[in-house]
């Protein structure tokens, strides 16, 4: 009897896990199709995208459903207890990357009466390192990898680099180009959406060197802390 309510409860924390990495799937489609839109200036795409963040953010409140349940009816003992509410913060920074880039569609949406011939490829590498980086922390997550998820946070400076990169073209474009003001001003805004986008990978890493752990802190803390010299 023990045994077989075990694996029933293993079955619970796969399908779990499994729901989490389909909305992982779902976010980055939703970053592509923001930089396709915003590369191309498509209003079709960008509504799509906007529209689509409805879904996602019903997939998590279904997710963070199941986790409570399993919380109160299987009683998980310390360590699936530690992936149960690592997945609800998990699954709470894809909806929020989810909104990231429906953030990034809106501002397109608005752009498009606004004189907008101003190009920054950084949000193109952005978004690519972003996704990079989010296939490996799920991979991470999928089978408890805590090495790999410190490793994911420590990629995110190159997403950090890129963005001040773009901010400080766009500013200095500001200053020389009055006319281009208001679309870089927008654009100020879609490299903040990236930027927090890549973020919230970081997050998600910290949350399952957690759930693998229970060492509850910011791995890129520790990173820096551990490049600092010894005095």
């Amino acid at each position: 009897m023990v045994a077989s309510t075990r694996s029933v409860f293993d079955r619970q924390l796969y399908d779990l896990q499994c729901g989490v990495q389909q909305t992982a799937e779902l976010v980055v489609t939703q970053i592509m199709q923001a930089t396709e839109a915003l590369q191309k200036r498509d209003m079709g795409i960008a509504r799509q995208v906007d529209v689509f963040d409805q879904t996602i953010n019903q997939k998590r409140y279904e997710l963070e459903e199941k986790c409570y349940a399993m919380l109160a009816l299987q009683q998980p003992n310390s360590h699936d207890m530690r992936r149960i509410v690592g997945t609800v913060s998990v699954v709470t920074n894809l909806e929020r990357m989810g909104d990231h880039a429906a953030g990034i569609a809106r501002l397109i949406l608005r752009m498009g009466s606004v004189p907008n011939n101003l190009d920054v490829h950084e949000f193109a590498e952005m978004a690519e390192i972003a996704v990079t980086n989010l296939g490996d922390a799920m991979k991470a997550f999928m089978t408890e990898d805590a090495p790999l998820a410190r490793a994911v946070v420590v990629r995110d400076d190159q997403v950090d680099e890129r963005h001040d990169r773009g901010y400080s073209r766009l500013v200095e474009t500001m200053s020389h180009e009055p006319t281009l003001i208001e679309c870089a001003t927008m654009l100020l805004w879609v490299s903040h959406n990236y930027e927090r986008y890549a973020d919230r990978v970081s997050n998600i890493c910290e949350r399952i060197v957690y759930m693998v752990t229970g060492d509850l802190h910011e791995p890129r803390a520790a990173t820096h802390h551990d490049q600092l010299p010894t005095l």
